[in-house]
């Protein structure tokens, strides 16, 4: 069952009961860790949308990714005309940073038959300082691309290749071309990849574990979801459900500690999943004109966002089942417009799976002592939260108007204005979040 209107959600969850189940015989055995061994947190970042990135775009972005926790950019790459100068670039500043890197091949465009490529990709790059190693080996990702050789890659290549590919969890059964196992649909709620009215749930991933036996797992981590092109473009316009998600998977990452964790995205501003900043005037992406993703992205912010990331890989790396918290702060997040608003806009109408969403203004209240938090959304009455120690999702009903949010404690006396107000009056079915915070 969802969560409904004042509900606040302040997740505790259970330690897994059962042992994972001992990892087959192979003769790559030797190259797996003990799941309690070193964690690391990476952010997919999408090659395909920085074709104009200098190398102080790249080291910038880096740097910021860098101070929150992240250790490497899986760099999703297609085959882009621009690849070799971007990851030119992505990998020198890597170094420059202390930052790392590394490939994650995005098989909506690269095919089985691609392997001489590929390996040359590995020459060239997976050598480099940049690159993020795993048990004396490359990591190498993908997205999708069941069943891929990367033995065979490996042995054109003469690159030792970790493997954490994005495959259907039965793929993974035996196989000797994976070395570590990645889900992408797991990030949120969805049945075959359809939207659904439901809470999002480890039940993928304990599939992925399973099915890895022993092999390590790379969990995703995603904000949101809600993607609005019109069929003249990528004809992609629906939502995931994703009203609770962000607290609620962090906090399944705790519970289930894998050996890796990839945030769901860096700068996917398509599918407005992204916690890093926004590059509009970088970003092929905004080159569809009416189109674009601009109609949904432009002044909508996701920076905050960070900032509870920041908490929790803290909290993941040491091993915690929650967060510590040493600095009073609000972020909040919510939709610039009710969902049943009829807006002029001329390219789709609303996305898919629309009605699932709640009309609710969100604050992920990230507290060092007991507190009450309070929303005031447009013209409603305050909503208020005595709350304790730690991180706790609240919403309020959405008001049309200005959002205002304060936190009062013992020790702390904050308050502030959303960036942005919420209106019946819109030109775009725009159901990604403006995200904010409010912080001592």
């Amino acid at each position: 069952m969802r969560f409904h209107l004042s509900v606040f959600v302040s997740l505790t969850l259970s330690v897994l009961a059962a042992a994972l189940p001992s990892a087959l015989p192979s003769e790559r055995s030797t190259e797996l860790v003990e799941r309690a061994g070193q964690k690391y947190v990476f952010a997919h970042f999408i090659v395909g949308v920085v074709e104009t990135y200098s190398q102080s775009d790249w080291e910038a972005d880096m740097t910021l990714a860098k101070s929150i926790g992240i250790d490497a950019f899986a760099l999703n790459i297609g085959k882009d005309s621009y690849n070799d100068q971007q990851l030119g670039l992505a990998y020198a500043a890597a170094a420059n940073t202390g930052f790392k890197v590394f490939i994650s091949f995005d098989f909506a465009y690269w095919t089985a038959g691609d392997t001489n490529m590929m390996s040359s990709y590995l020459q060239k790059y997976a050598t480099l300082p940049g690159q993020f190693m795993y048990n004396s080996a490359a990591f190498v990702s993908s997205f999708v691309g069941d069943n891929f050789p990367y033995r065979q890659v490996e042995s054109q290549s003469g690159v030792k290749v970790f493997a954490c590919p994005n495959w259907q969890p039965g793929s993974f059964i035996t196989t000797t071309n994976a070395d570590c196992g990645m889900s992408w649909n797991a990030a949120w709620p969805n049945f075959n990849n359809d939207p659904i009215d439901a809470n999002l749930t480890t039940a993928l991933d304990q599939e992925y574990i399973t099915d890895l036996r022993g092999k390590p797992y790379m969990m995703p981590v995603s904000p949101w979801f809600s993607t609005h092109y019109g069929g003249d473009t990528y004809g992609k316009n629906w939502i995931f459900y994703s009203d609770w998600l962000y607290q609620t998977r962090w906090d399944q990452a705790l519970q289930l500690q894998p050996q890796f964790v990839e945030i769901l995205t860096w700068n996917d501003f398509g599918e407005s999943h992204y916690i890093g900043p926004l590059h509009g005037d970088n970003s092929p992406v905004y080159a569809g004109g009416p189109t674009g993703a601009s109609r949904w992205v432009n002044g909508m912010p996701h920076d905050a966002w960070r900032d509870v990331a920041q908490a929790y890989i803290s909290a993941f790396k040491a091993g915690a089942s929650a967060p510590t918290i040493v600095t009073d702060e609000l972020v909040y997040y919510y939709r610039p417009n009710p969902k049943g608003a009829t807006c002029s806009d001329t390219v789709d109408g609303q996305p898919t799976g629309f009605q699932y969403a709640d009309d609710l203004v969100f604050v992920i209240a990230m507290l060092k002592s007991a507190g009450t938090v309070t929303i005031t959304s447009g013209s409603n009455a305050p909503k208020t939260f005595q709350l304790s120690a730690g991180v706790h999702t609240v919403a309020a009903p959405m008001g049309v108007g200005a959002q205002k949010f304060a936190l009062a404690s013992s020790t702390t006396n904050i308050s502030g204005t959303g960036g942005l107000q919420i209106s019946n009056q819109c030109t775009v079915y725009n159901f990604n979040v403006y995200v904010g915070k409010v912080s001592s």
